[in-house]
């Protein structure tokens, strides 16, 4: 496909995931990446664009800040990971897995991914409370 083609469809793309992204959660979105490489692409072969995939799934990264504080971003990637668009701000654990609940799109590589392994690890700790609270009934 050609790089102005291509562009305009992966533009396109990541917009409409930033806007989803911001009506299902009422923050801030931007849209990220429009083009990927295409796989087993040629080195020498210029002008073989491809836009980020029509696929959309949600995921989280973890944004490590200078003074040790764990901060993260909501994020839509498509069906090869590429992230499409993603939350302007920086926010707390507790808040992104809030927002990422609100937003009606699968988890992106579930048992791997790191959005799956919090989620894993905040219904770990509410079963544990649980346990805790009522151990008696």
């Amino acid at each position: 496909m050609r790089h102005s083609n291509a562009f305009e469809v992966g533009r396109a793309r990541a917009e409409q995931a930033a806007a989803t992204l911001q009506a299902w959660t009422g923050i801030g979105a931007v849209a990220v990446c429009v083009l990927r490489s295409r796989p087993n692409r040629d080195a020498g072969h210029a002008g073989d664009w491809q836009p980020v995939g029509e696929g959309c799934w949600k995921e989280i990264c973890s944004h490590n800040g200078a003074m040790g504080s764990d901060t993260y971003h909501l994020l839509v990637v498509d069906e090869a990971g590429s992230v499409k668009a993603c939350s302007r701000e920086r926010l707390d654990l507790r808040t992104v897995l809030e927002l990422a609940e609100r937003v009606p799109l699968p988890v992106a590589s579930p048992g791997e991914g790191e959005l799956w392994r919090a989620l894993e690890r905040e219904e770990n700790t509410r079963e544990a409370r649980s346990r805790v609270l009522y151990a008696d009934a």
